[in-house]
């Protein structure tokens, strides 16, 4: 066993625990990145489409620079945000991100007279390269910034356990590395959760296989609070078939360059939804599409999992190709572009809740453990947000280390974890593959916890998850117990974090009475800013769990209705 110090571990590598560590450096911190898969190379970040133009940045105009404040508030988090935060953090990425990224070298589009290429409509957005792939230029750039840097990295090294000093605060990581299967214990003076959001959850999802809520999951083992667990979000315009294609969006938002963007179409040959006319000031195209799209499949028009269809038929295909990506799935697939329309389909996208924080610092509720970017439960996407996040937790952690010793964490809690994954290693004749468990967990969460549900659904997949607890992961063993390059024994250490989150979701789900935004129950269809304007708070206790609410700031904006069918709520 390998027996690491540093001053900070920050487990992720993405865009939060990238800007985190290159924070920390600037500040003389020393930190060690613990990535499951590469630095910059896996989970969401790598996925982000387009840069949301916030504050005045960029040429927007003060009209624009609210335009973008109430977006974020209203339309991309459903209130469910602390609106001062989202007053900073568009401040930030006005005067610092921006600034920063052209300083470092990405590119953002231009036209042939060197003009930024911005979305039309009143939210604008740029791209790094096209749109729809600007994700993967930007990471690369935070790698290679990390590279130079020196900052310490451990990559392909899945962190399974967050270790405790005796006084009960978080004090280092146990990990296993995956090339090898060796054991490392990073022992610090703080921990930096920067997981990401908890994609791989449902039979349809985006995100990278790394994505397994193993945040979620090793956070409450040690006592952290959750906030609104249940707010998932999801893509609807995402290719149906063949399968591993489904993290490919055919997106209907404003087409970077262009007035128009893609149609949608459902079962019966009839446009359901096109952004100019049904969004046009863009202000929350996966909400309203999501909600389009509910409409069509209770009039039998359209299934969650495809019979609907989506393309830029009424495009020139030269106007798609100029900034976008978009054309070349249809051709990859042997569609006439832009002709031909494609199959589409929902995938859950990523989940708006996540651990609770303290925004100005991003402590977690448990001494000695932060989180930023996408597994905070304090904001819904955007990289820039995940970015901002890595600043404020740098800051946090800088002002909390001369109050922290470095005392080393309880072995016992080493010698526990070591246990518990040597048990996960074990093979017999007639074990269950683990990702045979994967699968049924994810086919369980679509169907019982997709796009709509209620409390028969939800009651149901808590019953099933105990019996996938029961009858499958106790018979769960691996087929090869080699210690390196052992990714059966990465499934079956998923599979326990997988099924622990997905029963806080499915808790925090049953205890949200209402429908809002993107979280839709059919026994209680409507939006209640009454009630439930509210953080769905969770709590661990001796005995397993309570609920607390919470309500939130409304100093910026505020809902203009009490009650109202959430599926006429354009946000």
């Amino acid at each position: 066993m390998k027996v690491l110090k540093t001053d900070v571990v920050i487990v992720g590598g993405g865009a939060a625990g990238c800007y985190a560590a290159l924070s920390l450096q600037r500040m003389g911190i020393d930190a060690i990145i613990v990535c499951k898969g590469l630095v910059g190379k896996s989970g969401a970040s790598i996925f982000a489409g387009n840069l949301v133009v916030s504050g005045r940045g960029l040429g927007n105009s003060d009209e624009q620079a609210r335009d973008t404040a109430e977006f974020l508030i209203k339309y991309h988090n459903q209130f469910l945000i602390d609106q001062q935060w989202a007053r900073r953090c568009g401040q930030f990425i006005e005067a610092v991100y921006y600034p920063e990224l052209e300083e470092a070298g990405l590119y953002l589009r231009r036209d042939d007279a060197g003009e930024m290429v911005m979305s039309p409509g009143r939210i604008r957005s740029v791209a790094a390269n096209v749109q729809g792939n600007s994700g993967i230029p930007f990471m690369d750039l935070r790698r290679k910034q990390v590279i130079r840097a020196g900052i310490a990295r451990l990559e392909e090294t899945a962190v399974t356990a967050l270790l405790r000093r005796a006084d009960g605060s978080v004090g280092g990581v146990f990990a296993l590395q995956t090339m090898t299967g060796e054991y490392v214990v990073v022992g610090a003076r703080a921990v930096i959760l920067a997981t990401g959001y908890s994609d791989r959850l449902h039979a349809r999802s985006t995100g990278t296989r790394e994505m397994s809520a193993d945040g979620i999951a090793m956070a409450w083992r040690v006592g952290a609070a959750m906030v609104n667990l249940e707010m998932q979000w999801w893509h609807t315009n995402d290719i149906a078939d063949p399968p591993s294609w489904q993290r490919m969006q055919v997106y209907p938002n404003p087409m970077l360059g262009s007035d128009k963007s893609a149609r949608m179409v459902n079962s019966r040959g009839e446009e359901f939804f096109n952004q100019q006319q049904d969004d046009p000031l863009a202000y929350g195209p996966y909400t309203v599409q999501l909600k389009a799209l509910a409409k069509q499949v209770r009039a039998g028009a359209a299934r969650y999992d495809g019979d609907y269809f989506a393309g830029f038929d009424h495009c020139d295909a030269r106007e798609v190709d100029a900034y976008t990506s978009y054309g070349k799935i249809y051709r990859q697939l042997g569609l006439r572009f832009p002709e031909g329309l494609v199959e589409t389909a929902v995938t859950a996208h990523y989940r708006q809740g996540g651990i609770d924080v303290d925004t100005r610092t991003m402590r977690a509720s448990v001494p000695g453990l932060y989180v930023a970017g996408g597994l905070a439960g304090h904001s819904n996407g955007l990289i820039g947000l995940a970015t901002y996040d890595g600043k404020v937790v740098a800051e946090g952690v800088a002002s909390d280390l001369p109050l922290r010793d470095d005392v080393d964490v309880a072995a016992g809690d080493i010698a526990a974890e070591e246990s518990r994954l040597e048990r996960l290693r074990a093979s017999a004749p007639d074990a269950v593959a683990p990702a045979r468990v994967k699968e049924a967990v994810r086919a369980l969460m679509w169907d019982k916890v997709g796009v709509e549900k209620d409390a028969a659904s939800l009651g149901a997949a808590l019953e099933e998850l105990a019996r996938i607890r029961r009858d499958l992961v106790a018979r769960m063993g691996v087929r090869r117990t080699a210690r390196a390059c052992n990714y059966e024994w990465l499934d079956a250490i998923d599979v326990v974090n997988m099924i622990d989150s997905c029963e806080l979701i499915v808790h925090s789900s049953l205890e949200r009475q209402e429908s809002r935004g993107p979280f839709m129950r059919r026994d209680f269809p409507d939006q209640d800013n009454e009630r439930w304007l509210r953080a769905n708070v969770l709590l661990r206790t001796q005995n397993g769990r309570r609920f607390e609410q919470r309500p939130y700031d409304l100093s910026l904006f505020r809902p203009d209705f009490t009650v109202r069918d959430n599926l006429e709520v354009a946000w």
